[in-house]
């Protein structure tokens, strides 16, 4: 099913009446049922499974006891994200032989589930609670199609690689057993699966293999079945050099621990004296670390979310490191060495790569090989290449590293020449896009959805389009740009870019301003008439600084007004717009990152009191969320009461910009801002209610680390320093 391009995604893909569980570890993640499984009664359009760039490796992970399916009792994912375990018990079992039947609840049935560099560990625990021997009958089943995740969002391939004989061996204490297939890019992709039991073969076909073992498990006492497989990388029934069978689980559960935690973790921490605000701020860390993923050798790029987007994503990696700054400058060191080495070199209508352009996405399937898809990458962003500029720009001033300033500059000039060139074709000095490849994306800015920007009346507007947020996007990259130039010591650069700078700013007043109604224009179509609708895209331009303080004031009486603000948040469109949908994706939703760059927006142009008003909605949508989550987005409707924001279905859990909207709300409610390399202002800082007290370790600059906490006082906070290493001012402005 094509409605959207390529980008969308049909509900029979969704499985929305179960529940789903993430886990993740570099480039390979799964998403697996209740149970821990991907079960052979799902569709072949099921998202659950295990992948790795972009290929499903297994889509079928089941086992029975005695014909029968375990009953989940509870889940717990391990910090970092790359460990499910899953506890479930039995329901009256048919015996085997001459054993009499099973009661329920007999069996303490524990699977987990680790991902750990591109394989699958699984320990089957089964504990005996009864009094007697029981001899069960265990059937274990893996299959896969190979099914790019393109195919399993829906998207239709007039022909595919085909399914290979399936290779076995026995070996040592086991069985090993190759799935294979061949795709349409001559490549072989393999899972391979090793059993480190005594079992025997049920079925074996290509793609698909079935195998059981009998085991007799006395009473009070346990049977462990350990399964490994590898995603496109042959196993050896080892973890880090040592046999698995050799170590506990306790041992292994450890070990793999120390591994993720080794990775990823950042080094600063946040806590607070209210249970479920800590508890959202360990989950959203937990989400964080599992998106992260080692690229370029070893640099931490912020996948975008699980299932559809774990990926490499321009926009979206470059926004989460922002709003990670200042907690963990590391995550925008690594952005920016990721986003500026795969930068733009040639034209090429069908990726809409040019010269100095950033990527959107990047894609290693095979569609992705045999440009079925143009995701290879693909650079259909318009706004991903001020953005990385403006990361640059706030990255220096945060840790005044002089050093990668240096190596990234040529790229930076580079991204901001494509500002002046390609991203102006028309040069009438406004950045646009038109789309190219037919494949690729028909709006080019953060609502990427093909109706995301219309007129009043409700009509498409027409490319070439120029988006009102991505002219402030310019307007502020350019005035960092200058800044960067000065530290340089380049001052003809810097006066150039800052004219240019306020040239944009001009034109944006001329052409964006809506001076009758106090607002943004949402865009400018291909004959230059203004989208007059009510959008969250002008907080983006609140953000950027490219309103005088009237124009801000207006602009942000708009953002909280009744038809934009749904009481959980600001809604991407007015209620009251023609094409308003609270249910679609970018017409009416709320998205908690959209909404955390407009409350840092409220923060620099002074408006408090719509800052404290937007932030305490999105910690009572922290509140009310069954897992302590700020989704990726959630459905427009007006907030009645204390009900909860009416989920978004096809919203990515974990998903990197939602839960770096956070740490950015944290920054806003704290005022904190940075005057110099070793002075930090905490501006006018403010705690809800529900906080009495939030502590600060690991706050970091240039040869400087502060710890600190806040105590929210009647109409105000005050901050206290409890460690300061280095030369670090610290001034609080009440």
């Amino acid at each position: 099913m094509v409605i959207d391009g390529i980008s969308y995604i049909p509900s029979n893909v969704l499985l929305s009446e179960i529940h789903k569980t993430a886990i993740k570890d570099d480039r390979a993640f799964a998403l697996l049922d209740p149970r821990g499984e991907s079960p052979r009664a799902h569709s072949p359009h099921s998202p659950l499974g295990f992948f790795r760039d972009d290929t499903r490796y297994i889509s079928i992970w089941e086992t029975t006891i005695n014909g029968d399916a375990p009953v989940p009792l509870s889940r717990e994912l391990r910090p970092g994200g790359s460990t499910l375990i899953v506890s479930m018990t039995n329901r009256d079992l048919q015996p085997i032989g001459s054993f009499p039947t099973i009661p329920r609840d007999s069996f303490l049935i524990r699977r987990i589930i680790s991902l750990v560099n591109d394989q699958v560990h699984e320990w089957f625990s089964i504990r005996n609670y009864s009094q007697h021997a029981q001899l069960l009958q265990i059937e274990q089943w893996i299959g896969s199609r190979f099914d790019d995740l393109f195919e399993v969002r829906g998207y239709h391939r007039s022909a595919r690689g085909k399914i290979l004989g399936a290779r076995e061996e026995t070996v040592k204490g086991g069985r090993l057993t190759q799935l294979r297939y061949e795709g349409l890019d001559g490549l072989e992709r393999s899972t391979y699966i090793r059993q480190l039991f005594e079992c025997e073969k049920i079925r074996l076909a290509p793609g698909l293999l079935g195998v059981f073992t009998r085991v007799e498990v006395p009473p009070k006492a346990d049977v462990v079945l350990i399964t490994q497989a590898g995603l496109g990388t042959p196993v050896h029934g080892r973890l880090e050099g040592e046999p698995l069978e050799k170590l506990s689980i306790t041992t292994a559960m450890d070990r793999i621990q120390i591994l993720q935690t080794a990775k990823i973790r950042p080094n600063f921490h946040i806590e607070s004296d209210n249970a479920l605000f800590n508890r959202a701020l360990e989950g959203a860390l937990q989400d964080l670390s599992m998106l992260l993923t080692r690229e370029n050798g070893g640099d931490l790029y912020p996948y975008a979310g699980i299932p559809w987007f774990s990926a490499p994503f321009g926009r979206d990696g470059l926004i989460s490191a922002y709003q990670l700054l200042p907690w963990h400058p590391a995550l925008a060191r690594g952005v920016l060495n990721y986003v500026f080495s795969h930068l733009g070199t040639r034209e090429d209508s069908f990726t809409e790569e040019q010269p100095g352009r950033v990527f959107h996405e990047l894609r290693r399937g095979e569609m992705a090989a045999t440009r079925e898809i143009p995701f290879i990458p693909y650079f259909g962003s318009v706004d991903a290449t001020p953005l990385a500029l403006i990361l640059l720009h706030d990255y220096f001033s945060w840790t005044q590293d002089r050093e990668s300033l240096e190596r990234w500059w040529p790229e930076a000039l580079r991204a901001l020449h494509w500002l002046e060139d390609f991203g102006d074709p028309d040069r009438d000095g406004l950045i646009e896009y038109n789309r190219k490849s037919p494949t690729g994306l028909a709006n080019q800015g953060w609502k990427d959805s093909h109706d995301s920007v219309m007129h009043q009346d409700g009509t498409l507007a027409q490319a070439p389009i120029r988006l009102c947020e991505v002219q402030a996007y310019a307007y502020r990259a350019r005035l960092g740009m200058a800044e960067l130039a000065r530290v340089r010591g380049a001052t003809d650069q810097a006066v150039r870019w800052e004219g240019d700078a306020h040239q944009l700013r001009a034109l944006f007043q001329k052409h964006f301003w809506d001076a009758e109604s106090g607002s943004i224009h949402l865009a400018l179509d291909a004959e230059k008439r203004p989208c007059r609708v009510l959008s969250s895209n002008m907080g983006h331009c609140l953000w950027a600084g490219i309103l005088d303080p009237e124009q801000s004031k207006k602009v942000g009486a708009h953002l909280m007004g009744h038809s934009l603000f749904s009481g959980h948040g600001i809604r991407t469109l007015a209620d009251t717009e023609a094409a308003y949908n609270p249910l679609s994706y970018h017409n009416g939703s709320v998205w908690p990152h959209d909404n955390s760059l407009i409350l840092q927006g409220f923060r620099s142009t002074g408006q408090n009191e719509h800052l404290q008003t937007l932030a305490q909605a999105m910690i009572s949508v922290l509140e009310t969320s069954g897992d302590f989550r700020l989704p990726e987005l959630y459905c427009g409707f007006r907030k009645r009461g204390n009900e909860p924001p009416v989920p978004y279905e096809v919203a990515c859990k974990p998903q990197v910009w939602a839960a770096g909207s956070l740490f950015l709300l944290i920054r806003a409610i704290l005022g904190i801002r940075k005057e110099s390399p070793d002075q930090v202002v905490f501006d006018t800082p403010w705690l809800p209610e529900s906080l009495s007290w939030l502590r600060v370790q690991g706050l970091r600059g240039p040869g400087w680390e502060l710890d600190f906490r806040v105590r929210r006082t009647e109409g105000a906070a005050t901050i206290e320093v409890e460690r300061r290493s280095g030369p670090v001012q610290v001034i609080s402005i009440r």
